[in-house]
């Protein structure tokens, strides 16, 4: 097989035939690697394409005429890049090619062709443009999916940052990944321990804690508050804080919360409060305004103490203080008044006694009688001034009301009224017999007078809380309420021959026994209950 570069070198004589049998090998190699592209040599002398691609045949040997494709350009002698759409040959189709010039000493011996079809480029290129478009896509998806990797990351360490805020035994957060947010956490955690110790200070203190908005709307109640008001959180949430006001007091908590919005801080406001089953409490209020960041006031905190019991003993204490500055007064009085009344008591007797005055003698009757009246009073008052400490021994209460029994019900007998006994069976407590049953006798006499005929009276017995409790209930219509706020001061009565003497001398017992006495009043009647400890104290003395 000849190369084109030998064939070109040699004077070539022999017919188109032996020529083509020359060269043809040649081109059926090249058309052999390159299928898609047709291949030709045409000779000049010879005016006549003498080897081809593979398809070429001898019917083509003759010289071109002047009507062949490509005719006028192989006789230009160009070097040229053809294109040409309305190509007959090679399936219809358009090609694009190009023709070389060849030759030996710079002498054009011939020309050389290459082409191809345009649709043949029109899908390489388009291939080629997909295979590029891809590697661009590529290019462009690396940085995106990078950039995704990077955000997703970010949005981890954020997570476990906001976590580590709030949990101290969480995740950590990597401060190496974002060196930049290390001192605010260190920041954010100190806050965020001291927001949860405020918390644990505010859910477990005794005093209830209650904030509100601006428009004085609940907006939290600690647990303590809802114990002592008798609300669910959720029932007071959103709900005006008049809620938890007694009616008639309602404008002057708001106007109250006016001056704390405002920028005032109010410490130990004592008000009443109404808790959800209308029971009215004593409350010592401490309110001041909640500010934000910029120092604006977005609320409202205040600490309510129930003071109720409080105000109680501070009102027994002042009675006892009453009892005692009378008790003093009658000790240092008694006996120089005892002293004369007695001397007259006795010149009244004489007088009487004599036979000339014997018609005066009911008047010196009811002097005397008058004289032992003044001397009872003294009696009682003196009563009030026993401070030293009093012997007790062991006795049964239910043992002492029921040898009391016999003469109450027959002082009942003549008020047509009942008295019931229900006595529980309870341990011996240590007490002073005599001085309870002055107590025992107080009470139910004072319960006889302040009813009317045909009224039962209840003495009841029972142990509660390590206490022995006598509870003297009767039907009465109850005790006015300016009475009750003074009862157990004396010379205070309401009975037309009473010296309001008899419930402070009973206080006075009971408290120097170490017990307590209390009052439930309506208009069905009244009931005293009286608390007695089981042990004894220091103002006790066992026998």
């Amino acid at each position: 097989m000849v190369s084109l570069s030998n064939y070109l070198n040699i004077d070539i004589q022999s017919s188109f035939r032996e020529r083509q049998e020359d060269l043809q090998p040649y081109f059926n190699n090249i058309s052999k690697e390159h299928p898609e592209c047709c291949f030709g040599y045409y000779d000049l002398k010879a005016n006549s394409i003498i080897a081809a691609n593979s398809e070429f045949a001898e019917s083509q040997l003759p010289p071109l005429s002047a009507g062949e494709n490509f005719y006028e350009l192989l006789k230009s002698s160009q070097h040229e890049l053809i294109e040409d759409q309305n190509v007959v040959g090679w399936s219809r189709k358009g090609i694009l090619g190009i023709v070389m010039p060849v030759g030996v000493n710079k002498e054009t011996r011939g020309f050389i062709w290459t082409y191809t079809k345009i649709n043949d480029i029109y899908r390489q290129a388009l291939k080629y443009s997909i295979s590029i478009l891809g590697l661009i896509l590529l290019l462009l998806l690396i940085p995106f999916i990078s950039t995704w990797h990077m955000i997703r990351k970010i949005k981890k360490q954020f997570i476990l940052f906001a976590e580590s805020l709030f949990k101290d035994d969480g995740d950590q957060f990597d401060t190496r990944f974002l060196p930049e947010l290390t001192p605010i956490l260190r920041a954010a955690k100190v806050h965020s321990q001291q927001l949860r110790i405020f918390e644990a200070m505010v859910r477990n203190s005794n005093d209830p804690i209650t904030t509100i908005d601006l428009e004085f709307k609940i907006t939290s109640m600690n647990p303590a508050g809802q114990k002592l008001y008798g609300y669910m959180l959720e029932e007071v949430l959103g709900k005006h804080i008049t809620i938890l006001a007694v009616p008639n007091e309602s404008q002057e908590l708001i106007d109250i919360l006016s001056r704390v919005r405002a920028g005032e801080e109010i410490i130990s406001y004592d008000m009443q409060r109404q808790k959800k089953d209308g029971t009215v409490i004593d409350v010592s209020l401490s309110i001041s305004p909640i500010k934000d960041d910029q120092g604006h006031i977005s609320g409202i905190m205040g600490i309510h103490r129930d003071v109720t019991e409080k105000k109680k003993i501070q009102a027994e204490m002042q009675k006892l203080d009453g009892l005692n500055l009378i008790g003093q007064m009658a000790a240092s009085i008694a006996h120089e008044i005892r002293n004369p009344m007695t001397t007259v008591r006795g010149f009244l007797q004489l007088l009487g006694s004599k036979v000339s005055l014997k018609e005066f003698k009911s008047y010196f009757e009811l002097m005397v009688e008058e004289l032992d009246r003044a001397n009872s009073i003294i009696t009682e008052f003196l009563s009030l001034s026993r401070n030293s400490p009093i012997s007790l021994s062991e006795h049964n209460l239910n043992e002492i009301i029921n040898k009391l029994l016999p003469m109450l019900r027959a002082d009942a007998l003549k008020n047509e009224t009942t008295i019931i006994a229900e006595l529980e069976n309870i341990p011996n407590v240590k007490l002073n017999e005599r001085e309870i049953r002055q107590v025992i006798l107080n009470l139910v006499r004072n319960a006889l007078e302040s009813m009317p005929s045909g009224g039962i009276i209840r003495i009841n017995t029972s142990l509660e809380n390590n206490k022995a409790v006598i509870r003297v209930n009767d039907q009465g219509s109850g005790i006015p309420a300016r009475v009750l706020e003074n009862i157990g001061k004396p010379f205070l009565t309401t009975k037309k021959n009473g010296t309001g003497l008899g419930l402070p001398v009973t206080y006075n017992i009971v408290y120097r026994h170490g017990g307590t006495i209390s009052i439930e009043t309506g208009p069905g009647g009244t009931t005293f209950i009286i608390k007695l400890p089981m042990y004894s104290n220091k103002n006790l003395v066992e026998k």
